[in-house]
């Protein structure tokens, strides 16, 4: 009497992987803003009032973090709260001409921001300056800058302190914040400037 055949068990089928929690993509979210940022972990969990622990946790999707800490981190991040839940792609996007920031002006003209965001201790701006227009009456300083100026068209007459400089298409001119400082348009037509400040340099005056 032959033997009966053994039955061959049913390979078994590899375990799914666990399904992604929405913390873990939030938390990747501040992760990529944070690098964009070039902020520490430290300095974001200062500012969002958290501790660097739990925020690393968070980054990693080990941790969920209620409303109201996940917008003091989005505040922290210069963004809202509805960028830490899209889902689009975080990187560099162009700001196009017509959308660029406007800044309030009182020199009789118009100045914008070239950044989207403000960048820490950077700034990048256009201004256009009409006939006649300046930055004020009076020269004015303050401290932490570096500012450089360059003209796009036109001309521009830039004083600091006593001394004055006539800056002509494609020219420049850097100097110290702490210097008293004006811009005016002398001239009968529209001079647009680009004018960078940036932190102070190791050889600006105290």
């Amino acid at each position: 009497m032959s033997a009966e055949p053994k039955s061959v068990p049913e390979p078994k089928s590899a375990p799914e992987p666990p399904a992604e929690r929405p913390e873990s993509d939030v938390g990747r979210r501040v992760h990529a803003f944070r690098r964009l940022r070039r902020m520490s972990l430290r300095a974001l969990a200062e500012r969002s009032d958290v501790s660097g622990s739990f925020l690393s946790q968070l980054e990693r999707g080990r941790s969920s973090a209620s409303i109201s800490t996940l917008a003091r981190i989005a505040s922290a991040l210069g963004i809202t709260m509805a960028e830490l839940f899209d889902t689009s792609a975080i990187g560099p996007t162009p700001l196009r001409a017509q959308d660029r920031p406007e800044l309030p002006w009182v020199g009789g003209g118009r100045k914008t921001s070239l950044t989207r965001e403000p960048l820490a201790g950077f700034g990048v701006y256009e201004a256009e300056f009409a006939p006649g227009g300046s930055t004020g009456d009076e020269q004015y300083s303050h401290p932490g800058w570096h500012e450089v100026v360059v003209v796009l068209t036109n001309q521009v007459t830039v004083l600091l302190d006593t001394e004055r400089f006539v800056l002509g298409e494609g020219d420049s001119l850097d100097f110290d914040s702490r210097q008293p400082h004006r811009i005016v348009n002398e001239t009968d037509a529209m001079s647009v400037v680009h004018w960078v400040l940036g932190p102070v340099q190791p050889g600006d005056k105290e």
